[in-house]
């Protein structure tokens, strides 16, 4: 009952403090491809502001890529491209693995003593999907993606570390992490069209400046809507 507890608060804290980060969790569709041709249109929003969208293609029969992009508050945003290798394991399942690079740019703000940290990141990182497509019984579709990656980030400080520099010029943070997401999905409906929904979360480790704690969205929830064409 307290570890359910201490959970939830943690998520709650984390939708409060949207306004106060510079990376979220990523809602990013786990596609499933199963087949050449096979694509996979994913948009919805999720619950720290922000619209996605995700686009998935089957290559070749081994071979898929994907693209995807948010746009949240106070002006930040992501996007990033992936190429992968894909297997029809039968029975409905399928398995996908990944690797990319990811852009994005973030503005914290915190009201203590009112300051800023801004500026851009990087993401290199491979993903693995697993999960369950509809088959002609059934509409329901579920799965996992589990992404790890090397991120890099270089953030300008604004009086959110260090208060009191109101003319500059300003500290500039380049920080070296590791970073841990996985994503969990379900997908309900019949034919093409299914309504989506995620639940996701992050754990970043930085290797340098570690007395700077960075400001991201542990947990996330995404709702939207997918279409298989």
């Amino acid at each position: 009952m307290k570890n359910s507890y201490l959970i939830i608060t943690a998520f709650f804290t984390s939708i409060i403090m949207s306004g106060c980060i510079v990376y979220q969790t990523q809602m990013t569709d786990v596609p499933l491809i199963s087949e050449k041709n096979d694509l996979r249109i994913d948009a919805g929003v999720s619950l720290i502001p922000a619209v996605q969208s995700t686009v998935s293609y089957g290559l070749t029969d081994k071979i898929a890529i994907q693209g995807y992009g948010n746009v949240g508050a106070d002006h930040n945003y992501y996007f990033q491209t992936a190429t992968g290798l894909y297997k029809n394991k039968g029975n409905d399942r399928v398995m996908e693995v990944y690797g990319g690079f990811g852009y994005g740019y973030g503005d914290a703000y915190k009201d203590a003593n009112p300051g800023n940290l801004l500026g851009n990141y990087q993401l290199y990182f491979g993903q693995f999907n697993y999960g369950k497509i509809a088959s002609k019984s059934s509409g329901f579709e579920i799965g996992l993606g589990i992404k790890t990656g090397y991120l890099h980030s270089s953030l300008t400080d604004k009086n959110y570390y260090d208060w009191g520099n109101t003319t500059g010029p300003y500290d500039i943070y380049k920080d070296e992490s590791i970073l841990f997401e996985p994503v969990g999905f379900m997908r309900f409906g019949s034919g093409r069209l299914k309504f989506s929904f995620k639940l996701g979360s992050t754990l970043i480790y930085k290797f340098t400046n570690t007395d700077k704690n960075l400001p991201y969205g542990r947990l996330n929830i995404g709702l939207g809507l997918n279409y298989r064409l």
